[in-house]
């Protein structure tokens, strides 16, 4: 009996000993070595002012004073402006990415290096700055990165890439010890329902351990940081890690507790206090042995010094110890209460079946209740940024990609600036962006910048000019009016080939693609929660136009298309993994996975060739307007033309005609109803006439 007292009493210490290294392990798994929630908890730090402040001010030194040096005197007022961008969700999505690649970088591509990067943050800066100073906002370079950290970790990264693998492997490994070694204590003890007892105080043990060790790394830790200011930011970042853990620690304490309580109120009243007040007169009483007064004087200064060092986790410790005792003794005698002793029944009698129910019933409550707390108050799981809107509605952002409808905006890239001699839209695609556009057709052609500054479309051959009238449905007048233009003398002689934004004839109005491509990226960065598609009607190679992309910056948030009968992402999800941006090809697609053929297989349209406004919204002509166009019929994305065509004189007049609320809602429920697809862009020229983004709305049911 003896020996089986023993081996239980060891087997109680080992699993006490184990639940302190899967609380340890799986902790590490869940926060440390998983990229996502690792980038969420480097965001959150964010909240914290230190932190913000210590950024704008690297921000403000590096990126802005020292391409304005001059600036130096209006430094504070910089800063102060730069800080509130840094608590802002364009810089929070720039940093969450940063520290996911920082992360990928050190546990997957085993680099020995680690740079926190911010990408994109001077267009951030930029736009932030641009109600404070804006002539330097016009100057900040956009492209500018900005190296927060950097620091050269050796071998290091491929140790811990390995242990991070031995981690995740291990947490397993030690709950199934952690479960062998506390059913052979329960196997072996002589009276199994002390056991439990002592299983729960095991528990209460390991989660006041991680306590204590947690407020001593703490306190180690925070005292080699040089500066208050970054105490408190290192102290702010310590939370967002490792706040959890003091929180897991404290339920699996409380769990024995619960436990222990439980199992004592089956049994004469258990004297935990007893063997804490044994532990007291211990600490108290000098040692006979020199040796061990020598290690209890050493204990003592260290303890001592701990508590000068930390005091904050020396009243935590201490209050965990206290709230620990009274969580046994209040849940004992509540259970108690429920198990109905008689008055007469003798102090060691055990109770029957129906009380040993009815105990482990409220026991199992009590714990339930007491998880879900700490899960609905933030606790054990980790603080994820999650996206509050997406393309300015909450409601979409769990909407698949093919559920969502996009106000769009035809040839997009025609607009009132130098150089055009006629418009299909009010502003350029910069302030369409802001006005809510989310689908842009634009047309890009090579074209040659003459001498004179004018602009001439690089086509090789007659044949190639026919083919692009036939492909953009240029009426003949327009045509006529163009080629008219292209034969004048001005515009002949050799030029300087390049990328523009025409519309059939960069002669009658065009727009260099890369500044396009640069505003379409400054979107996106500046508006983390919002998706765009573009439909290219691609007179370029597809090299080059992917080219253009990536100097742009906008490659890295394209969305590569699902293959054909798989589901689409959500907008949340596109969001979460930073891929904005749908580019679609006409004609030509290649260069990039993501740069897929758009009436392949993907997208689904109506006809573009309307010449009067009841053509395209007379009920009669509703079926027609509707009919199949270019793509296949079961393509999941689906483009509604809807504009009238006059050129070379467009008419606005028209266009608020054919896109006022209830034409183009009476139109698009129609060819829903007729080609069984939401329509997902509404193509509209005069996008400021009519009400377009009234009527997505309501066909995205808000």
């Amino acid at each position: 009996m003896t020996a089986r007292r023993i081996a239980a009493g060891v087997l109680v210490g080992l699993t006490a000993i184990l639940l302190i290294a899967t609380t340890l392990s799986a902790y590490a798994a869940r926060v440390a070595f998983d990229a996502d929630r690792f980038s969420d908890r480097a965001t959150t730090t964010l909240r914290d002012p230190s932190v913000r402040a210590l950024i704008a001010d690297r921000v403000t030194d590096e990126l802005i004073l020292r391409n304005q040096p001059d600036l130096l005197a209006a430094r504070p007022l910089i800063a102060s402006a730069v800080s509130g961008i840094v608590g802002g969700d364009a810089f929070a999505s720039l940093f969450r990415r940063a520290a996911r690649d920082v992360h990928r970088a050190v546990l997957d591509r085993d680099q020995d290096t680690v740079v926190l990067t911010l990408v994109d943050i001077g267009t951030v800066a930029s736009a932030a700055l641009e109600q404070l100073r804006p002539k330097l906002a016009a100057e900040l370079d956009s492209d500018d990165r900005l190296v927060v950290l950097e620091r050269r970790v050796g071998d290091v990264a491929g140790d811990i890439a390995r242990t991070a693998d031995r981690v995740q492997q291990l947490t397993w490994l030690l709950v199934a010890l952690t479960l062998a070694a506390a059913i052979g204590a329960l196997a072996l003890a002589p009276d199994r329902r002390r056991a439990v007892v002592q299983l729960g105080l095991a528990a209460i043990g390991a989660g006041v351990f991680v306590v204590i060790a947690d407020s001593v790394a703490q306190a180690v830790v925070l005292n080699r940081v040089d500066g208050a200011d970054q105490r408190v930011a290192a102290e702010a970042v310590w939370d967002a890690y490792l706040g959890d853990l003091d929180k897991v620690a404290l339920l699996l304490a409380g769990t024995g507790a619960v436990v222990a309580a439980a199992a004592a109120s089956l049994l004469q009243p258990v004297a935990i206090d007893g063997p804490m007040r044994a532990a007291w007169r211990a600490l108290a009483t000098e040692p006979a042995r020199p040796g061990w007064r020598a290690v209890r004087g050493i204990a003592l200064v260290l303890v001592g010094v701990l508590v000068i060092a930390n005091p904050a986790g020396a009243l935590k410790v201490a209050a965990t110890l206290v709230g620990v005792l009274l969580v046994f003794r209040g849940v004992e005698a509540l259970l108690r209460l429920v198990t109905r002793p008689r008055a007469d029944a003798p102090a060691g009698r055990r109770r029957g079946l129906v009380a040993g129910v009815a105990v482990a019933g409220s026991s199992l409550l009590l714990v339930a209740g007491a998880s879900a707390a700490l899960v609905a108050g933030g606790g054990v799981d980790e603080p994820v940024t999650d996206v509050d809107t997406c393309n300015g509605h909450a409601e979409l952002c769990d909407r698949p990609f093919d559920q969502v409808v996009f106000p769009a905006t035809h040839n997009a890239m025609s607009v009132p600036l130098p150089g055009w001699f006629s418009a299909l839209q009010e502003r350029p695609i910069a302030g369409q962006l802001e006005d809510g556009i989310r689908g842009l057709l634009l047309d890009t052609h090579y074209a040659d910048r003459l001498p004179n500054g004018r602009i001439r479309t690089a086509f090789d051959s007659p044949a190639e000019i026919t083919e692009a009238l036939q492909q953009d449905g240029v009426n003949e007048a327009g045509a006529e009016a163009a080629l008219r233009l292209r034969g004048r003398l001005g515009f002949r002689g050799d030029g300087e080939r390049g990328m523009y934004l025409c519309h059939t004839f960069c002669e009658i109005g065009s727009t260099v693609l890369a500044p396009v491509l640069d505003d379409i990226r400054s979107f996106l960065v500046t508006h983390p929660g919002d998706v765009l598609v573009i439909v290219n009607q691609d007179g370029v190679t597809p090299d080059d136009f992917v080219a253009a992309m990536e100097e742009a910056g906008l490659a890295r948030l394209a969305i590569t298309p699902p293959p054909a009968g798989a589901p689409w992402p959500t907008l949340r999800e596109l969001i979460d993994a930073d891929r904005r941006v749908l580019v679609l090809a006409e004609n030509e697609a290649g260069g990039a996975p993501w740069y897929q053929l758009a009436y392949e297989r993907l997208l689904q349209e109506t006809p573009f060739e309307f010449a009067t406004p009841a053509q395209l919204i007379a009920p009669d002509n509703l079926p027609a307007s509707c009919a199949e166009n270019r793509g296949p019929a079961d393509a999941p994305l689906f483009l509604l033309n809807h504009w009238v065509n006059t050129d070379p004189v467009p008419r606005p007049s028209h266009a608020a005609e054919v896109n006022a609320y209830e034409p183009l809602l009476r139109r698009a429920r129609e060819c829903q109803r007729l080609r069984g697809r939401l329509p997902n862009l509404l193509a509209v020229d005069f996008y400021g006439r009519g009400d377009v983004f009234g009527v997505a709305d309501t066909l995205n049911g808000l």
